[in-house]
Formats: C-alpha cells, structure tokens, sequence
C-alpha cells in the first residue's frame, strides 16, 4: 500500500467525503497531494488516505486514544516547554523565530530549563579523566554523532555529581553535558565560550555569518515530543542521569528518519547541483517512486516555519551565494512539483553548503541544538517522578490455540 497511488474520486471514496471535503484536507495539510503530468488531475497516497481515516475515526474512549498516541495523535504527555499552534513555534510562550534573530543557544536553554545563569558558570566543565581522554582519542576519526556517543559515557563515568538529584545540580550536569557534546563536535578543548562561538573558530565561519549558526542552533532547541525527546525523556524517567537521557536522544536522532534526514537532503543537493534540469530530475524520481527528503512536515500545513526563518536570515546574511541560488532553485521545483514546501532539515543543509562547513555539520548543528531540549525534558520529566511505561495491545497469537 505504501506506493499504491489513488485519484481524487478514489481517494473521496475511501474517505467518504465529496470532492470539496477532499481538496480542503489537503488546503488544512492533512492530506498530501501531487500533480499528475500534463493533467490537472492530482493523485493521493493510499498510505495517507487510510493514515487520515484512522485518526478521523478514532473514538473518544480512553483505551482508544492510547491505542493511536504515538503517531501524530493524542498527546501522551503533559509538557510546559514547546507549543507548535498556528504554524508557530514557541519556546515556554517565546516566539523560537524571534528567537532565533537574536538570542543564544545559552539563553534559550536558560528559557527552557527555567533556570539563571548560574549553572553556566565558566568553570562548570566535565572532568578529564584518563577515561575520557582515551575516548577522546579513540573517537577522533568518527562523525560527529558517533564522537558524542562515545565520549559520553565516558564522562559520565566519573562526574560523580551527576548522579545528584537535586534541581541545582542538574542543571550544573546539563551544562556540562552540551559543553562536553560541543568539544566532541568542534574536537576542541572544553570551552565554556557559548556554542555557536565554539563552532564558528572550529569551523572558521566569519563573524558576520556565525548569526547563522546560533540561529540554526535556536531552530533546533526542541520540537515537542519528537522521537529523540521521547527517547530522552522515557530514560529519564527510569531515574536514568542527564547524560544516560542524552545519549539515548542521540542515539534516536541519528536514525535516518529524524536527525539523520539531514543526510539524505545533503545526498540530494549532490545530486542534482550539476543538473541543468532540476525539475527533470524531480520528475523522474516521483516517476520512480523514489522518496525526495527535506520537504514537508505534518505539523506545519503552511510550511516549516523553522526553515522559513532559516532562508530569511540566509537572504539577508548572504543574499549572492551561489549556493543559496540553487537551495532556493531547488525548493521552488520541489513545491510545485510535490506541492510540499522545504523542512529545516533542508535549510539546515542549505546553512552547511552556504557556509562552506564540514560533512555533517547539519546534523552537528541540530544534535547541539536538540541537546538543549532534551534536557529539558529530562529536568521536566524528573521533576514528575514517574515512570513511562505504556501498555501493549497484544496482537500475537493467544496461549493453547484459543482466541
């Protein structure tokens, strides 16, 4: 079913709504939809129409929620920290593109961990132990993810006052968790610098455009219940420390469908920055049934927010790079052509490829940035005291044979 195509009468059909009703799911982004060639007609995925009918039909009995909350549905979880209304994104109320023009990746950890500057105290740094200085070596010739992944249980080994429950220390461990994480990524020494400093030495960004990197860093703090947040917050809640939550919102974000997307946009910006035809090649791929990443998001019916303010501040920050040309080339085939519009994890890539930075430093920039947020929900999931333990619905064949 998951390449199966549908026309508009077939998809109105399955859903049981008149054409009208139809066209307006996909006017409101819960439905998606692309043109068919030469034809005004446009197709649907069969994957997506029975997606929409299942949410649509879902009852309001409890033991029905539960059983469709962990895919885009009923929140499972009470949060204070992240709203996404409105095609908006709001940190604690804070609007994150305003946020994102002016304030550091420091400030907005302060925002979402509630907390004053104290924890961020220029000697609140891990320890290097023998054991985090052999990580270190060892990790050297990995990616960025991969160094974090590594040098994170060493750390945490043996700094002791992580293991502290008190809220003062903490945040004292949150701190020293994404400065940490930033030395992996930068390979420099620890630093108490704010990160987008770190990262504009280590990767000789100029100052007038490392506002590019904070602001990237900003658009990633957090992002609600994502599935790296989930994973962090599930371990926190075992009474797990902030670096056991953190490395399990690593190891989530560098699965290939969140944070490791970014590496498939990367891969297609390769792949088509020497094509003459870039609708063309778009066309063949849809042709081919081939998935076209960086586009869309289902929380966004009118567009990433995140990546709208991205290309904004590129076009101020930057406005003759040859490289943001065809980022902007690019999105505007792929939206007419798959009538989705470019996701941050497209415009991330676009900050790499601007900037001329290292492979991966996409994903390097959301790793730092989510860091904050996992965080976050970690101190928050903490202060609950209670441990995530969903029920299964059993779907396996009964004991003995009976139904």
């Amino acid at each position: 079913m998951a390449n199966e195509w549908l026309s508009s009468r077939e998809a109105a059909r399955r859903l049981g709504v008149s054409a009208a009703t139809l066209y307006a799911y996909v006017s409101r982004g819960l439905l998606r939809s692309e043109s068919v060639d030469g034809r005004r007609e446009r197709r649907y995925r069969a994957d997506d129409i029975s997606r929409l009918k299942r949410r649509r039909d879902v009852g309001r009995k409890a033991e029905s929620i539960a059983n469709h909350a962990l895919d885009f549905g009923t929140p499972v979880l009470e949060s204070s920290l992240t709203l996404i209304e409105n095609n908006r994104l709001y940190y604690r109320g804070r609007d994150a593109a305003e946020l994102a023009r002016t304030a550091s990746l420091e400030e907005v950890a302060r925002l979402l961990w509630d907390c004053d500057e104290r924890p961020f105290a220029p000697d609140n740094l891990p320890p290097m132990t023998t054991a985090l200085r052999r990580a270190w070596l060892a990790a050297a010739t990995l990616g960025p993810v991969d160094r974090c992944l590594v040098v994170l249980p060493a750390a945490a080994a043996l700094d002791h006052p992580s293991w502290v429950e008190d809220r003062a220390a903490m945040l004292e461990t949150g701190v020293r968790v994404l400065r940490l994480l930033t030395a992996a990524v930068t390979a420099r020494p620890l630093s108490a610098l704010p990160v987008h400093q770190e990262l504009a030495v280590a990767w000789k960004v100029p100052p007038a455009r490392a506002p590019l990197l904070r602001a990237a860093l900003v658009l990633s703090a957090d992002h609600e219940f994502n599935a790296s947040a989930f994973a962090a917050r599930v371990v926190a809640s075992t009474g797990a420390n902030l670096y056991g939550a953190t490395m399990a919102g690593l190891a989530a974000l560098n699965g290939p469908r969140h944070g490791g997307l970014t590496r498939r946009v990367a891969s297609l910006f390769d792949d088509l920055k020497n094509t003459r035809d870039i609708d063309g090649e778009l066309v063949q791929r849809v042709r081919d049934r081939i998935y076209i990443p960086g586009f869309g998001h289902q929380l966004y019916p009118d567009g990433d927010v995140r990546a709208a303010t991205l290309f904004a501040l590129l076009r101020e920050t930057v406005p003759n790079s040859p490289e943001l040309a065809f980022a902007e080339r690019l999105a505007t085939a792929g939206e007419r052509l798959i009538d989705r519009k470019p996701n941050v994890d497209f415009t991330t890539v676009v900050v790499e490829r601007v900037l001329g930075l290292p492979k991966d430093s996409a994903l390097a920039l959301f790793l730092l940035g989510r860091t904050v947020g996992w965080i976050a929900h970690a101190l928050e999931q903490s202060a609950h005291a209670a441990l995530i333990r969903p029920r299964a619905r059993y779907t396996g064949p009964r004991p003995g044979g009976l139904p």
